[in-house]
């Protein structure tokens, strides 16, 4: 198969390989195209998908220029149902009943950091540049990054076995996104939570390939499951007080912005499940609706909209 942004092939018959081919990687709608229709491919007659590209970016991200002429006639309501397909794709990239496994070396970022965290298993290059950085043209990740930071401080706290810890790893989760951390290595993006320790390393980049076929079929042929759909606590209202007063010290003493401190906010709101009590049962598809509101009123924000001109005119991102 094969479209203007993706293409999907075979080396031995057993795999599929998933390549993006747009400029930098970037994900527009060709590319979510292409991943529904690896998946399905997959499941029909193949062990796996396996994501990778022959070359230095794994996905800058999502395409925002391919965005503008549809936010232009439409405004954010015409982004929205984009959005919500980029979404679903993560879901079916999750809950695929075959693996999907990740190669993932030089960036990376929004967008392309989203694409890893939904799948089976990721393998990564040691030089992995892995982080949410949206924050930088002025939106949230809402490609289901959040919604999987608020998943993964469930999980961590049961594993811990104390939800007085939930507000702790829910937090550290926020400050990873707010802050638009990225890590500088395949080692330094486990510590971020953006690899799991049962991901593999691989320190030659050239092996990338071949380990992550290998991991393909090894799920594949041990009788691997894709997980359950199941809700999970969330930190709740307490949790984003607590947040909001950390960021009201930061904007007043002049370390963020205005725009930044409301950025953050909604970032806070998404992480800890929005305005429930603490412990409240959520699931993924209530969490990624809120992540597609706020990333729409963001949109309609004329700051967001400076910063994505900025980014696109300059490459650099601009402080507002």
């Amino acid at each position: 198969f094969r479209n203007d942004e993706m293409r999907l092939w075979t080396l031995d018959g057993e795999v599929l390989i998933a390549s993006i081919t747009s400029k930098l990687h970037l994900i527009g709608s060709g590319v979510v195209e292409g991943l529904a229709k690896a998946v399905e491919l997959a499941e029909a007659s193949y062990k796996g998908v396996v994501l990778w590209s022959p070359d230095d970016v794994f996905s800058a991200g999502a395409n925002l220029e391919s965005m503008m002429p549809v936010f232009m006639t439409q405004g954010s309501k015409g982004i929205k149902p984009v959005v919500k397909q980029l979404q679903d794709t993560m879901l079916r990239l999750r809950y695929a009943q075959v693996p999907v496994v990740a190669a993932m070396r030089g960036i990376a970022l929004g967008g392309g950091c989203e694409i890893g965290l939904y799948c089976a298993r990721r393998v990564a290059a040691m030089e992995t540049y892995i982080g949410l950085v949206e924050v930088g043209v002025g939106l949230l990740p809402a490609g289901g990054g959040l919604t999987y930071v608020a998943r993964r401080a469930a999980e961590m706290a049961a594993a811990g076995n104390a939800n007085a810890d939930l507000m702790k790893f829910a937090t550290d989760g926020f400050t990873s996104a707010a802050m638009a951390k990225v890590g500088t290595s395949a080692l330094e993006s486990r510590k971020l939570g953006y690899l799991l320790w049962s991901d593999v390393v691989v320190p030659h980049k050239d092996e990338l390939l071949f380990v992550a076929l290998a991991q393909a079929k090894a799920m594949f042929d041990s009788g691997w499951r894709p997980p359950t759909k199941a809700v999970f606590p969330v930190a709740g209202r307490n949790a984003i007080a607590t947040i909001k007063g950390q960021l009201a010290n930061m904007r007043d003493g002049g370390f963020i912005s205005a725009h930044d401190f409301h950025i953050s906010t909604l970032i806070a709101e998404v992480v800890c499940g929005g305005d429930v009590d603490a412990g409240s049962l959520v699931t993924e598809e209530y969490l990624m609706t809120m992540e597609r509101d706020r990333f729409c009123s963001l949109l309609d924000h004329p700051k967001t909209q400076e910063r994505i001109m900025g980014m696109l005119q300059t490459g650099k991102p601009v402080r507002n």
